[in-house]
């Protein structure tokens, strides 16, 4: 039932949710975007897409040849951030990343911005997100919000996503670590917080 209400929060709240709430951060998505070392040709999971606020910078790092795949559970989040489509290469699934409907070592990267507190099934994600990851492949696990600001901010917020926080570092660490993801970084400070990693190769 928990699970049902937050889908309904995120239905309910889709239109317009990255105006409401990201339409400063153009930049600092940029700079984010730019720490995922991305190549033309990659191949690219957005998990919680949103509104697409991602897509745009995701494009403009793999162009032409790349492809994109935005997910979200909400699948009116899904409608809206499709309308920012601009390549038939940016492709659309309304899904859970508890199950992800993706064959085995897809993605040169992966990208979960401001979703991963949301998710009730945290283990279980990573160990899709990273199955879905090719050996070597990148995760980035973002939100422009450090753990204690963000815990405050849903807190304040209530509702569906009023428990919603990120796990502690070390529990992070160890989540990573046993879905063979490896060099677990996390950064956790006033306005961001970011955890990374790469899929080992001999997974």
């Amino acid at each position: 039932m928990k699970d049902l209400s937050k889908r309904q929060f995120f239905d309910q709240e889709a239109r317009g949710w990255d105006d409401r709430y990201h339409q400063d951060d153009a930049s600092q998505i940029r700079k984010l975007v730019d720490r995922f070392d991305l190549k033309p040709r990659d191949w690219v999971l957005d998990v919680g897409t949103g509104n697409g606020i991602l897509l745009p910078h995701l494009f403009e790092k793999v162009e032409d040849e790349g492809k994109i795949v935005a997910l979200d559970f909400s699948w009116r989040m899904v409608f809206e951030a499709a309308k920012v489509k601009k390549t038939a290469d940016i492709y659309f699934i309304n899904a859970c990343c508890e199950t992800l409907p993706i064959k085995d070592q897809t993605f040169d990267c992966i990208a979960c911005l401001a979703t991963f507190a949301h998710v009730n099934g945290k283990s279980k994600a990573l160990n899709e997100m990273s199955r879905v990851l090719k050996k070597g492949g990148r995760l980035y696990i973002a939100h422009f919000l450090g753990k204690k600001e963000l815990e405050q901010h849903h807190r304040l917020a209530g509702g569906a996503v009023e428990q919603d926080t990120l796990p502690p570092d070390s529990e992070m660490r160890e989540m990573m670590e046993k879905t063979g993801l490896k060099d677990v970084r996390i950064v956790d400070q006033p306005g961001l917080y970011l955890a990374s990693a790469r899929k080992s190769l001999s997974c």
